[in-house]
């Protein structure tokens, strides 16, 4: 976490948030020691979808590669500010993205001001092909706290291995003009920006030239481990330097590095709900496979400690290797920088 991060997050506390925060960890730790699901406080972290449209076509993305089997669409403003009024008191930090490209959804901007009203630390992941100087200008005015920029190339050739559709060309013109927009502007400085690096078979050699570019643009980098689906897609994506993959490969399977013990503290400490109010347990959910709830039919506390939710969270505590979403988990992983 950076100083930057730390600062902004610090605005965002109050009494009641941080005892819930209390609460929820004291909750799932012994939940971990007993194996009993044990539910105290709501979530502090919430992931919200604003659509699960994209306008890029990764290919192991289901947004991008024609998988996503649920329907698409964004989620309305009145909807979103329903959300965030029910858990304004415990939830602080708030992840507008999931799947899809958020800038899809007009309404964005408004998000992030209805979240920073209510004092909630608020994040977006974009490709940035959308990313203008009007765009930069009010994302800064609506106090957007952090941007993450996926930026999987630093070639026009490697980028477009993954992100088919795109340009590197656009994603460094708009930071660019990101950079002076944020120069310009009295809450610049309190933005962060990330450059979020998927790191592949084809790009593992250009992380020194990613640094110079974060360097140039006043960002900070992550280096993320790429998700795959298929023995095949393995051998076309993963790094050669085994630090950077998610997987082994035995015997002709994939098999993730992260040990999956019979604990996952995201059942506690927060949730995702899709554009549409569908709540599932997790970013890995990414097709709404494990439905726990739907805010079309009611409250989120109702649905936090509901049958459906318990049951998940009681699978999770005796059998999670059980669970086949839970095989690309990157619990436990190291995260570079």
């Amino acid at each position: 976490m950076t100083v930057r991060t730390a600062r902004n997050l610090l605005r965002c506390v109050s009494l009641r948030r941080a005892w819930n925060l209390l609460r929820v960890f004291a909750s799932f730790q012994l939940s971990a020691r007993s194996g009993r699901s044990i539910v105290w406080g709501l979530p502090y972290t919430l992931t919200v979808e604003p659509t699960n449209r994209c306008n890029l076509s990764c290919p192991e993305c289901p947004s991008g590669n024609g998988e996503m089997v649920r329907p698409l669409g964004s989620m309305p403003l009145p909807f979103f500010e329903r959300i965030i009024d029910e858990l304004r008191g415990e939830t602080f930090y708030l992840q507008l993205f999931f799947q899809g490209e958020p800038f899809i959804n007009k309404q964005l901007v408004a998000m992030v001001e209805t979240a920073r009203k209510r004092r909630m630390y608020t994040a977006i992941s974009t490709n940035a092909h959308f990313l203008t100087r009007s765009a930069s200008e009010a994302l800064l005015d609506a106090g957007l706290d952090r941007l993450i920029v996926s930026i999987d190339g630093m070639s026009e050739e490697t980028y477009q291995e993954y992100r088919v559709g795109g340009t590197l060309a656009r994603v460094v013109e708009a930071l660019g003009t990101l950079r002076e927009a944020r120069n310009g502007h009295p809450h610049g400085a309190r933005m962060e920006v990330v450059l979020q690096f998927l790191v592949t078979r084809q790009n593992e050699g250009e992380i020194p030239a990613l640094r110079a570019l974060a360097r140039e643009h006043g960002a900070s980098v992550a280096l993320k481990t790429i998700q795959v689906y298929s023995l095949e897609s393995a051998e076309r994506f993963l790094p050669a330097d085994e630090k950077y993959r998610r997987y082994t490969i035995e015997n002709g399977q994939l098999r993730p590095k992260s040990a999956l013990a019979n604990r996952c503290v995201r059942l506690w400490e927060r949730s995702v709900i899709t554009w549409d109010g569908t709540i599932v347990p997790c970013c890995f959910d990414k097709n709404a496979e494990y439905p726990l709830g739907s805010l079309a039919d009611g409250s989120f506390t109702d649905a936090w400690k509901a049958p459906a939710y318990e049951s998940f969270r009681a699978r999770i505590l005796s059998d999670r290797r059980g669970v086949p979403m839970c095989t690309n988990c990157t619990e436990g992983l190291k995260v570079y920088r």
